[in-house]
């Protein structure tokens, strides 16, 4: 039966492992999604500015205060570098922002624990060889669920958060998958390589960007993105740099 690449139903199966056909969908994947930048880019080359969503405050974004919330909070936190927990808390901001610009009705804390919780596997304590997964988003996705579970979360709700952190590694993942995963996908790729970047206000991203520095973000994430290729080749990790992954991140119209 074919498998969605990135879905758990995928990672219960392959643990990660790209097959030679789940390359071919994610190179689909980028194909489509350079296509559908091409507008904004011919424009930002013409020196013509983009339609801006409409400014938004950050006052005006709810952060979850939850207990679950805080938790995961803390967890991240205590894992995480600070350059990657800010990443993380600048991808809630992002995603919570596309939300609300395309009017898009999500659940504010599963997207919090979501973007909390997405680079688990980057961190030291789930670094390990044989025993984890082959892709670092899966390995993550494995930790969250266990997170969840011990919170106390229902299936379906772990589910859904477990989808969207093992998905956010896809070039591309639409709504069809949920609004959660849309949005931490969203969040993420506009923090990475500045993907819609230049269609908010410069007054917003600078507020996001302020409460959150990103520290280095750019060389860490490159130097994390290496290792991972170089651990699992045939991961999602690798196959990104091997589309020049790095250079996008380096260019994404975000200082550091």
């Amino acid at each position: 039966m074919r498998t969605t690449v990135g879905t758990m139903q995928w990672a219960a199966v392959t643990n990660g492992l790209l097959t030679n056909r789940d390359r071919q969908r994610l190179l689909a994947q980028a194909m489509l999604t350079r296509a559908a930048a091409l507008p904004d880019r011919l424009k930002s080359r013409l020196g013509i500015a983009p339609k801006a969503l409409a400014r938004i405050d950050l006052a005006s974004l709810r952060i979850p205060d939850s207990g679950v919330a805080r938790q995961a909070a803390g967890v991240m936190r205590g894992l995480s570098p600070p350059w990657l927990a800010n990443h993380c808390m600048r991808t809630y901001l992002w995603g919570a922002i596309c939300a609300q610009g395309r009017r898009i009705r999500f659940d504010e804390e599963l997207l919090f624990v979501a973007s909390a919780l997405h680079d688990l596997g980057l961190t030291p304590r789930h670094a390990c060889d044989t025993q984890c997964a082959v892709c670092f988003a899966v390995e993550g996705a494995r930790a969250a669920a266990r997170f969840a579970l011990d919170a106390g979360w229902p299936d379906e709700r772990r589910q859904r958060l477990s989808e969207a952190i093992s998905l956010h590694l896809n070039v591309r993942v639409g709504l069809r998958h949920g609004a959660e995963a849309h949005l931490l996908h969203a969040g993420a790729a506009m923090d990475l390589v500045g993907a819609g970047i230049r269609r908010l206000h410069p007054d917003t991203v600078g507020q996001v960007v302020h409460a959150y520095p990103r520290l280095g973000f750019k060389e860490n994430i490159v130097t994390a993105m290496k290792a991972q290729s170089q651990r699992s080749p045939q991961s999602r990790a690798g196959f990104l740099m091997g589309l020049g992954f790095a250079g996008m991140i380096r260019g994404a119209p975000l200082a550091d």
